[in-house]
């Protein structure tokens, strides 16, 4: 998100702080409540004009909300989704993104409260891997590009006991959401999300061998001292990268391969 859907969500997320604070809520029934809305909402293209249309007054879009919504969810969920409803969104998708991310963050919450988001982190990003290493899952997920529930299905019961629950869950709502993203990039996108919650970034760094103990520490203090704050590093050796090293952090590429030198070459060699 950006512009004003970024500074929306900052003030949807900051109250939403304080309902995932309320005694005896389930932040678990809570994510499950909002990724239904979310889906809800999307299944109605007239629905999500109505609800993004900045030129609309926020009492209309409270009663639409109010209509589908009240006697079927908890207050929490229903108070959530007419703190969305009543800012303004920069694009369509941003205010089904805004339900989506604050389901995610209340499961982000419950795995601060379960002193396991950094296990649900890790696990995130080599479920990512997974998918993209898989030509099953792949070729799996091709064939059910229509039906997101069942990509989910797929998912939940490759998981089921191999996981943390709430990468189970996180993982399973990546790839049950209705985009054109790739699924694997959808759960980075999670796990890049869980990172962030750590006051770190992501970084995925993909080499040619593995690097040791020093040239790690060289490599997080030079991202650290790009970023201004820890850089979390997930090393991959790829078949790829030859000589050098490729850099993923969010949506920046560092990319110092050797075939990405001899590309730049041929090009400024040609023009």
């Amino acid at each position: 998100m950006r512009g004003t859907s970024s500074t929306s969500f900052a003030e949807v997320v900051q109250q939403a702080q304080s309902v995932f604070a309320t005694d005896g809520l389930s932040l678990d029934s809570t994510a499950d409540e909002l990724f239904a809305i979310a889906d809800a909402i999307d299944s109605s293209n007239q629905l999500v004009r109505l609800l993004s249309d900045s030129g609309r007054d926020a009492e209309v879009k409270e009663s639409a909300v109010r209509a589908l919504l009240t006697g079927k969810v908890s207050d929490a969920a229903l108070g959530l989704t007419l703190e969305v409803v009543r800012r303004r969104w920069s694009e369509q998708e941003d205010i089904l993104d805004a339900l989506e991310r604050l389901g995610v963050t209340a499961l982000l919450e419950q795995s601060e409260r379960e002193s396991v988001l950094g296990q649900v982190e890790e696990e995130l990003f080599q479920v990512s891997r997974l998918i993209d290493d898989s030509a099953e899952l792949s070729s799996s997920f091709d064939d059910t590009r229509g039906d997101p529930a069942a990509r989910g299905r797929v998912v939940r019961t490759l998981l089921e006991g191999r996981v943390h629950r709430l990468t189970g869950a996180l993982a399973v709502r990546a790839v049950s959401r209705r985009t054109e993203l790739k699924p694997s990039r959808r759960v980075r996108e999670i796990a890049e999300f869980a990172s962030d919650r750590r006051r770190r970034l992501l970084a995925v760094v993909e080499t040619s061998r593995p690097l040791d103990e020093a040239q790690q520490s060289r490599l997080a203090a030079v991202l650290a001292g790009i970023y201004g704050r820890e850089v979390q590093m997930n090393l991959e050796v790829s078949q790829d990268v030859v000589g050098g090293l490729r850099i993923h952090v969010g949506d920046d590429l560092y990319d110092a391969t050797v075939l990405a030198r001899l590309a730049q070459a041929r090009e400024h060699l040609v023009s």
